[in-house]
């Protein structure tokens, strides 16, 4: 990239990690990791999540964290706690991905507030760190790293580091974020209101809000977007599909016909065509309820019969 750019090491004025969204690292006090990061699709805590969110309580969860624990860092810390107890006595920091990343270049273990609401570890009522969650989990507040926020100094590169990268010593560390928020702000979504859209291995749409609302059905999930402030308040607002890449390679497939290729600018033509509703190609009562069905699925849209 150095090359191509024409660039050379002290050309590089900043550095801004972004990273994928609610992996667990842990490192010991050397700052040396313990096992392999668990990543934001391992399935593992999904069970913890659940009974997390049934012994503290709708009300707390969706008032405070104004998510259920789910399938997030701080589920697949207690995971570690309950199932790797010699690692969890070993540990001296939890991290996101992002964290270790920066960690690496800059020796400082740190977080930030958006950081810490992927975790789930974030209290949208006190904007501070979810305390009843790091309780009920048996997390010592200890084990989080030092929270700043977004936008900072968040470390200076290392001799090591700018060795190894290319890049001048002393580079500062000034921006993280997950790859949600970052995408958003990446294309101006940092005010109430404003949505950004991407589809890829899942498709996501993240919008932005100056309320701290929650969906009751944990169908979308709150965080701390990377603009916020007490004075100032921006959640992110993240619905996640996932798997909506091979669906669409699917689609793309069986829509092709002998001697006729289809590539996917054509399908978004077509679908930019498409009316509204899509001529009634999938059914949607105006009555229907939002309720739980016998596979715990939501059956907004869908036609009102006594099977769905």
């Amino acid at each position: 990239m150095m090359e191509e750019a024409g660039a050379g090491r002290g050309d590089v004025q900043v550095i801004g990690i972004s990273y994928r969204m609610h992996g667990l690292v842990l490192v010991d006090g050397n700052l040396r990791s313990l096992r392999p990061a668990i990543i934001w699709c391992d399935s593992r805590a999904v069970g913890i999540g659940d009974d997390a969110f049934k012994a503290l309580g709708k009300d707390i969860c969706l008032g405070r964290p104004l998510n259920s624990p789910g399938n997030f860092t701080a589920s697949r810390m207690k995971w570690i706690r309950d199932n790797q107890q010699e690692i969890f006595r070993s540990a001296y920091k939890m991290m996101l991905p992002g964290g270790y990343i920066a960690m690496k270049m800059t020796g400082e273990v740190r977080t930030t507030p958006s950081g810490l609401s992927e975790m789930m570890l974030w209290d949208f009522k006190d904007n501070e760190t979810a305390g009843l969650v790091l309780d009920y989990y048996g997390i010592h507040p200890d084990l989080l790293p030092e929270v700043v926020p977004v936008f900072s100094v968040q470390g200076e590169l290392t001799a090591e580091a700018a060795e190894e990268l290319g890049l001048r010593e002393g580079t500062v560390v000034s921006y993280r974020a997950g790859d949600q928020p970052n995408n958003a702000f990446s294309l101006k979504v940092l005010e109430a209101g404003e949505v950004a859209a991407t589809a890829g291995t899942s498709g996501v749409t993240y919008g932005v809000s100056d309320r701290p609302l929650c969906d009751e059905l944990s169908r979308l999930n709150t965080f701390v977007h990377l603009n916020h402030s007490a004075e100032n308040p921006r959640y992110g607002i993240l619905e996640c599909v996932n798997g909506t890449g091979i669906l669409n390679s699917w689609l793309k497939r069986n829509l092709e016909t002998p001697g006729k290729p289809l590539d996917y600018e054509d399908m978004n033509r077509r679908a930019a065509s498409a009316p509204p509703g899509s001529g009634g190609a999938w059914p949607f009562c105006p009555t229907a309820t939002v309720r739980r069905g016998p596979c715990a699925t939501v059956t907004r849209g869908l036609p009102c019969t006594d099977s769905t």
